[in-house]
């Protein structure tokens, strides 16, 4: 009869815990949903207008890219979260990675444009970063606060870096699972030629190379991560992290990337 109670006891106990979570968990996704056109309020009502009128930018605008037209456009802005963390946000309306419109081959490679952009980083520090610290990042539609397409422009965190310099010699053009994941997620990863990443947009990649990406597209995250192999050429590492609910995993990519940039510390650059 006692062990009965006990039981009931903590039932209710486990009971009131799911519900005050459920609770918190509604009201802060009700948040996050309320403040999720944000980014593109910043975008679409004040850099694109001003540039179209050559008025000064309001400081987080850095670049404005409207040629040849603005459906072709980009923004290069500057992320308050860290000192050297920059976004390139399509200058039309683009949901994000599961946009339908970013398996055109027409459509801008925004992941492209978004690495031709890194000299920010460089300007914001005051010094130079070396091509191989930088990393490219986008969420998935689950890992994401922004209903708004915006690419991930900063370091790669010190330990992410030595992690994948570690296994760089296992990885091909054949998509490969990285040995014991990252940030305790799993995560799959081919290389890319300076050819190979301007040939196709990484999110044309996915959806041609990994199985059933193509279809569930909202569901993945991509990172991009430079590196020099053994011939000294200069390569890149494409990464994919894929949405899993039991494994506590959103698709969510940006937790590899350092908005501090703290490899500059260690760097023989000055």
């Amino acid at each position: 009869m006692k062990n009965n109670k006990r039981l009931l006891k903590l039932f209710k106990w486990l009971t009131a815990i799911f519900i005050v979570a459920v609770v918190i968990l509604a009201a802060w996704w009700g948040w996050v949903r309320s403040h999720s056109d944000s980014l593109w309020k910043i975008i679409s009502q004040q850099c694109i207008p001003q540039q179209q009128m050559k008025q000064s930018q309001v400081s987080s605008c850095m670049d404005v890219i409207l040629t040849p037209d603005v459906a072709k456009g980009y923004v290069i802005f500057k992320d308050r979260n860290g000192p050297l963390h920059f976004l390139l946000i399509p200058a039309t309306k683009v949901s994000g990675i599961e946009d339908k419109r970013l398996l055109q081959p027409d459509t801008t490679d925004y992941f492209s444009k978004a690495w031709d952009s890194r000299d920010y980083l460089a300007r914001q520090a005051g010094q130079p970063i070396p091509r191989n610290m930088v990393a490219l990042t986008i969420n998935s539609a689950y890992g994401r606060s922004q209903e708004q397409l915006h690419i991930h422009i900063s370091c790669i965190k010190p330990e992410i870096k030595a992690l994948l310099d570690n296994q760089m010699d296992k990885f091909s053009e054949k998509w490969t699972k990285v040995e014991y994941g990252i940030n305790n997620h799993d995560y799959i990863a081919r290389t890319l030629t300076e050819l190979q990443f301007r040939q196709m947009s990484l999110f044309q990649r996915l959806a041609a190379e990994v199985p059933d990406a193509a279809e569930n597209m909202a569901k993945y995250g991509i990172a991009l991560v430079p590196f020099t192999n053994k011939a000294n050429t200069s390569m890149y590492l494409m990464l994919a992290n894929r949405l899993d609910i039991l494994g506590l995993n959103l698709g969510y990519t940006g937790d590899i990337q350092d908005y501090h940039c703290d490899l500059l510390k260690t760097s023989q650059i000055f």
